[in-house]
């Protein structure tokens, strides 16, 4: 009787120790995997971002005009162009950027690049926490001031608008950026569908790397 209460108080404890073994891997697993959600909320803050790209302007002679005139016929430039910036989120998903952008014809001049320190003001349209993955609409100004992730619209002038997909990662240390969707307004500054085939892409890090 002794052996028989030893061996099954042995088998108690054996049984108890192999259910805390393979329950604690299974409660880590769990808790990283809620660490690797990311929310609006977790990209809040300040980020440093570099992009390149390219696009077309319509041209009749030196003047900018629709790419969709008859008459006139549009000659089409391709350009390059690059930018580094500085974006401030909010926890709702919506930003503020200041960029120096640079661009130039892809080939046949001998002109300095142009250069542009516009903003670009974001507002988000979705997200999904389980990929990291969202899209905005952007208006994009010469003038005015991002003040943290709003924006002070005060002698600024609407250039252009268009739309972004994005996707998080690195814990919403990390961002990458593509403009689905571009569209030239008419001001000081340019012409209402002078602009085709605007590509252009960036990565966005953290300034601060946050804790994961």
């Amino acid at each position: 009787m002794m052996k028989l209460r030893t061996a099954t108080g042995l088998g108690l404890i054996l049984f108890m120790a192999t259910m805390m073994i393979i329950g604690g891997p299974v409660r880590v697993t769990q808790a990283q995997a809620d660490e690797d959600v990311i929310t609006l909320a977790s990209l809040a803050g300040k980020f440093a971002g570099r992009g390149s790209g390219f696009f077309t302007f319509c041209f009749n002679g030196a003047a900018l005009i629709s790419c969709s005139s008859v008459s006139p016929v549009p000659s089409p430039v391709p350009y390059n162009q690059t930018q580094i910036s500085q974006q401030t989120r909010d926890a709702a998903g919506n930003a503020c950027e200041v960029f120096t952008r640079t661009y130039a014809p892809v080939f046949g001049t001998t002109s300095s690049a142009n250069v542009a320190t516009p903003h670009r003001v974001f507002t988000s349209t979705s997200f999904d926490p389980t990929t990291g993955s969202g899209t905005a609409n952007f208006s994009q100004y010469r003038g005015g001031n991002c003040v943290g992730a709003a924006f002070d619209s005060m002698g600024a002038t609407l250039v252009n608008t268009g739309t972004v997909s994005f996707v998080a990662s690195d814990s919403g240390n990390r961002i990458e950026f593509i403009i689905t969707g571009f569209s030239q307004v008419n001001s000081a500054f340019g012409v209402a569908g002078s602009v085709k085939g605007f590509v252009f892409s960036a990565t966005y890090i953290r300034q601060g790397h946050q804790s994961d």
